[in-house]
């Protein structure tokens, strides 16, 4: 059921990685690139620091661009008084940067923002990959470990 790839990623970590699906029958899965693996190799140098600018900080308070009453399709609904939007009619995918200037903001303001109806799955890893570039340095978040 497994196969064993070779892949270097970021140019950094080379590793083998182990699929945790059968290559054979789901390489005609639509969203290929986004089933699992098991890397028990890779290994990653620590964080270091870096420069982080607030994306939010540049935003427009009214959020006027992101939430705009031009755009018939947006709905915008609060979850609780103090934490958690919804919002549905908005596409990340297609946000300029002003956009996400005011996301950044709507996010720290609101704490938890939903939005549904998205495209993201659709667009691939690369372009998912810019777009929370833009919000500051990716890093590798640990998501399975093997016990021995």
């Amino acid at each position: 059921m497994s196969a064993t790839k070779t892949v270097t990623q970021s140019g950094t970590a080379v590793g083998k990685l182990t699929l945790a699906y059968d290559d054979a029958i789901h390489q005609k899965y639509r969203y290929h690139d986004y089933l699992p693996v098991y890397d028990e190799e890779t290994h990653f140098d620590p964080i270091q620091p870096f420069e982080f600018t607030d994306r939010g900080l540049a935003a427009d308070k009214a959020k006027s661009a992101l939430l705009s009453s031009a755009n018939p399709e947006l709905k915008v609904s609060k979850i609780t008084p103090v934490i958690g939007t919804e919002i549905r009619g908005l596409q990340l995918s297609q946000l300029n940067d002003t956009q996400k200037n005011e996301l950044a903001l709507l996010i720290a303001e609101r704490g938890v923002v939903i939005f549904r109806g998205q495209d993201f799955k659709d667009i691939g890893p690369e372009k998912q990959t810019e777009f929370a570039r833009y919000f500051g340095p990716l890093h590798v978040h640990v998501s399975s470990f093997i016990w021995m």
